[in-house]
């Protein structure tokens, strides 16, 4: 049987928490559910996605999270004798990702380790943990992307659309330069992206199926609870008329006997405990069906890779185009032509990415907290 969590309490370790901590996923935060057995069945409301989105970029916690990861690497946040750029990492990654794995840890660690529950859980937390570590990671590699094309915006933004020789020697060097460049979204992680969205699908499945037994037990607890009900009364009934019987004739006295047994009242609190217990289970059950709302967010960024990846290669082959015709005004004021068309493009694709990393963020914390939120609710069962 899935057994609920329960633990002592939530104590988030990190002082960089939001002050209001969320408590549901991006996608759920206009739900309207309440804490009964009924309305856990229902299907939320469709979300305003409009809305939802303008919400979350003006959040508070959505505005901190961009400023952790756009801040320059601190001295003392660099460890010795170790790659500043992953010290760093490590760092932001500490700072970003609440409530922090080392409280989730503590946490599960007074669980049952063996329950489903737990093992569902547990997984969810460190899907969620390796989604911020590669969002992280792409994170470097939109700033990689505009470091790459800084000079060549520079250029766009000064030549005129005619080219005089020195012109063109100047974009051929800048070319040059590009054509040196690798491609800074074929990162060594980005296959991981498409392993994660395969696990959370999984992941899924194993939470929807274990809702649907869950909602089964509390039908069937909430149905047995109901003939125990009953049966009280019909004990009640036949005590009554046994007792009536005896004072006519002692004999009959054992119907009330023989009664007893086949109804007994204490059967009543073991049912609604059981109730009690399955409807905790299926709250957090649900909390951690919100959570994994944000594979949603993964295809988006999948899809924003691809193109931002089509792209670059794009603009390299134009550029290696121009250069192999040498420094001819010809050829480099046509690729010129075209990368004032294409570069616009780029960099609003690199504006959509880099707000969806901001987003994904966003959605992981509250439905990290939502879900710690939900089982703390449910400690002392």
């Amino acid at each position: 049987m899935l057994e609920c969590i329960s633990f002592k309490s939530f104590t988030p370790s990190i002082t960089n928490l939001p002050h209001h901590p969320p408590s549901a996923p991006l996608s759920q935060e206009n739900s309207t559910e309440q804490n009964t057995p009924a309305t856990s069945t229902r299907s939320s409301p469709a979300p305003n996605v409009s809305r939802e989105y303008d919400l979350a970029v003006q959040a508070h916690s959505y505005n901190e999270i961009r400023s952790m990861v756009q801040a320059p690497p601190q001295v003392e946040h660099i460890e010795e004798n170790e790659n500043d750029e992953d010290s760093h990492h490590r760092h932001v990654l500490s700072q970003v990702l609440q409530p922090d794995p080392q409280s989730v840890r503590e946490t599960l660690a007074n669980a049952k380790p063996n329950s489903t529950l737990t093992r569902l859980v547990s997984t969810y937390f460190d899907h969620s943990e390796t989604t911020s570590d590669l969002c992280l990671l792409l994170c470097r590699s939109v700033h990689r992307a505009r470091h790459i094309y800084s000079p060549l915006s520079d250029l766009l933004s000064v030549l005129p659309a005619d080219l005089s020789q020195s012109h063109c020697d100047r974009v051929y060097d800048i070319f040059l330069q590009f054509d040196s460049e690798e491609n800074p979204f074929f990162f060594p992680h980005s296959h991981s992206f498409t392993n994660l969205r395969r696990s959370f699908s999984e992941l899924k499945l194993s939470v929807d199926l274990n809702r649907q037994k869950c909602h089964s037990r509390i039908r069937f607890l909430s149905h047995a609870t109901a003939g125990c009900a009953v049966c009280v009364v019909i004990t009640a009934v036949g005590a009554v008329v046994s007792a009536a019987v005896v004072a006519t004739h002692a004999a009959a006295g054992f119907a009330a006997v023989a009664a007893a047994p086949f109804c007994n009242a204490s059967c009543i609190p073991r049912p609604k405990q059981s109730e009690r217990k399955e409807i905790a289970r299926l709250k957090q059950l649900d909390a951690a069906a919100n959570a994994i709302f944000v594979v949603n967010d993964l295809d988006t960024i999948d899809s924003l890779i691809d193109r931002l990846q089509t792209q670059f290669e794009g603009d390299k082959a134009q550029v290696r185009f121009a250069l192999q015709r040498g420094r001819d005004r010809h050829p480099l004021q046509e690729v010129l032509k075209q990368l004032r068309k294409s570069q616009p493009v780029f960099e609003q694709l690199l504006n959509d990415l880099e707000q969806h990393i901001y987003l994904c963020f966003y959605a992981i914390n509250k439905a990290r907290y939502a879900l710690l939120k939900e089982i703390s609710l449910h400690q002392t069962l």
